[in-house]
C-alpha cells in the first residue's frame, strides 16, 4: 500500500542522513536516541493512516452495501407487489425463482454480539439447506433469506435443521414452496413466524408448518388476545408462575393428557404434574379437557400476549 512505501521512504532517508559525514559529532547514545524517536513517530503516523484508510474503507462498502440493499429491496417489493414479471426480476436479483423450489428463513441475532455475526449466520444457515441464496437485511441484526432447494429436500429434513443455528442466532424458516408463487409465499411464512421466537427464543430454529396454527391466530392479534384472556385470565397475571402452569398444561394436553410422558419431557415428577394441573383448573374455575381447541391455542399464545404487555388491557 501507498502509506507502507512512503514509510520505508522516510526511514532511508533518516538512515542516510544520519550516516552522513555531517552529524558525525553525533555520540552513539544520541544517535541510538534519535533511532527510539523517529521508530515512534513512524509507528504512529502507520497506525494513524492505517485508521483512516479503513475508516474509509467502511464508509465506502457501508455505502455501496446500502445501495445495493437498497436495490434488492426496490426490485423484491416491485416483484411482490405484481408490478415487474418474474423474467424481469430474475435479472436484476441474479437469482432464480420461477424454476426452483424455495425455502425462505428470518434469522436475528442478539444485540450484544459484533454485527458481523450476522453475515455469517445467514451464510451458516443456508449452506445448511444447500443452495443459492438471496438476503434482504430487515434491520441492522436480522435478515430475510431465500434459499434454492432441491424440490422435496426440505420435506426430506422434517422440516427441520439438520443441525443448530450459530450460537446468539435464532432462526424462523418457512416450508418448501416451488416457483414464483412459492417465492412469495414462503416469504409470507417465514415472516409470520419469526414473531413467536419473541416469546421464546429457545424454541429456535422454528419452522412454520409447527406454528401454522399460532401464525393464523396473530394475523387478527386484538382477537388473540382476548381468546387469551377469556382461556387464561388470572393467569396472565400470575408470572412467571403462571408460565409454568400453562406450559405444564399445554405439553399435558399435546401428549394424551398422560402426567408420566408430561413429566418425561418436562423433566419434573409427575406428582409435580398433577399438582400443577389442579392449580391450573382451580384458577381457571373449570376442569381441563383433551380436545379442546380454544384453550391449547390460548395456552400457545399466550406467552406473546404476555411479551406484548397486553395482559392488562382487555
Amino acid at each position: 500500500m501507498a502509506y507502507e512505501i512512503g514509510k520505508v521512504e522516510i526511514w532511508k532517508a533518516f538512515l542516510e542522513a544520519v550516516r552522513a559525514k555531517s552529524h558525525e559529532a553525533l555520540s552513539a547514545d544520541l544517535r541510538l536516541a534519535l533511532l527510539e524517536v523517529v521508530m515512534s513517530w513512524t509507528s504512529d503516523y502507520l497506525q494513524d493512516i492505517t485508521a483512516q484508510v479503513v475508516e474509509i474503507y467502511s464508509t465506502r462498502t457501508a455505502h455501496l452495501s446500502n445501495r445495493e440493499g437498497a436495490q434488492v429491496r426496490e426490485t423484491l417489493d416491485n416483484f411482490i407487489a405484481g408490478d415487474i414479471d418474474v423474467a424481469h426480476a430474475e435479472k436484476l436479483l441474479g437469482y432464480s425463482i420461477a424454476s426452483c423450489a424455495h425455502v425462505a428463513f428470518v434469522v436475528a441475532t442478539a444485540p450484544d454480539l459484533p454485527a458481523g455475526r450476522l453475515d455469517a449466520a445467514v451464510s451458516h444457515v443456508a449452506s445448511m439447506l444447500g443452495g443459492p441464496f438471496l438476503a434482504l437485511a430487515l434491520g441492522a441484526r436480522s435478515a430475510l433469506v431465500w434459499v434454492t432447494v432441491r424440490e422435496g429436500s426440505w420435506t426430506a429434513f422434517g422440516s427441520r435443521l439438520p443441525s443448530r443455528p450459530p450460537e446468539g442466532a435464532m432462526v424462523a424458516l418457512s416450508s418448501e414452496q416451488y416457483g414464483a408463487v412459492g417465492f412469495r409465499r414462503v416469504r409470507e411464512e417465514a415472516l409470520s413466524a419469526a414473531p413467536l421466537l419473541e416469546a421464546n427464543p429457545s424454541a429456535s430454529p422454528l419452522c412454520f408448518p409447527d406454528v401454522e396454527a399460532e401464525t393464523l391466530a396473530l394475523q387478527d392479534h386484538q382477537a388473540a388476545r382476548r381468546l387469551v384472556h377469556r382461556q387464561l385470565g388470572a393467569l396472565l397475571h400470575q408470572w412467571p408462575a403462571g408460565l409454568d402452569l400453562i406450559q405444564t398444561v399445554q405439553v399435558f394436553l399435546e401428549t394424551g393428557a398422560s402426567p408420566t410422558r408430561t413429566a418425561r419431557q418436562l423433566h419434573l415428577h409427575p406428582n409435580t404434574v398433577t399438582q400443577r394441573l389442579k392449580k391450573f383448573e382451580k384458577v381457571r374455575g373449570r376442569p381441563t379437557e383433551v380436545g379442546d381447541l380454544p384453550l391449547w391455542l390460548a395456552l400457545k399464545l399466550a406467552p406473546m400476549v404476555r411479551l406484548d404487555h397486553a395482559a392488562d388491557d382487555f
